[in-house]
């Protein structure tokens, strides 16, 4: 068996082909100096990850054989896409860690919202971004000696810790107006 799966918007790729009770997975995307991205293969009843993609002559790459066994395990198996994600942004003002599961590091979240007051009170500094159903949450690092982040919305945080770190968290509706909780 040998399947191809389309990542990001169709700019990369991953193949499966399985033989002789193994799973080779290799996969390819554009290196746009970005950052690392990780790769993961979708079953019917879980994700896999299966690691960062490495720059290798122009390109970003991904090569990892698992047992098939150890995919069924994680409900990975059969294969029924992939996907590849941005987890680490490299770039000046960047943090300093890889994003939490599910999150993505944006480094213009303020492009995201839809109200003039929200643009200017996002600043230019990042945020994680996890996108959802009808919309996305915006998480900006928390501490108390520093001021609070988008301020115009501070009924809206929920300050979470994720990964050992605190951030306020603010939901918005696809179009960039907050949405309550």
């Amino acid at each position: 068996m040998e399947r191809r799966f389309s990542l990001l918007d169709g700019r990369g790729w991953l193949n499966v082909r399985e033989s002789q009770g193994r799973a080779e997975c290799c996969g390819e995307l554009p290196d746009d100096k970005k950052g690392l991205y990780k790769g993961w293969l979708l079953g019917p009843e879980g994700r896999v990850l299966l690691g960062t993609f490495v720059p290798e002559e122009g390109v970003l790459r991904l090569t990892r054989t698992l047992g098939r066994a150890e995919l069924e395990r994680q409900g990975g198996w059969p294969p029924v896409g992939a996907e590849a994600a941005l987890t680490y942004r490299v770039q000046r003002g960047a943090p300093s860690r890889p994003a939490p599961p599910g999150w993505t590091w944006t480094a213009h979240p303020a492009q995201l919202l839809g109200e003039p007051l929200l643009v200017r009170a996002a600043g230019k500094g990042g945020a994680l971004l996890r996108r959802e159903e009808g919309g996305f949450t915006l998480a900006y690092p928390f501490r108390t000696d520093r001021p609070f982040p988008l301020t115009p919305l501070f009924c809206f945080a929920r300050v979470t810790r994720l990964e050992g770190a605190y951030y306020a968290a603010f939901p918005f509706r696809a179009g960039g107006c907050p949405r309550p909780e």
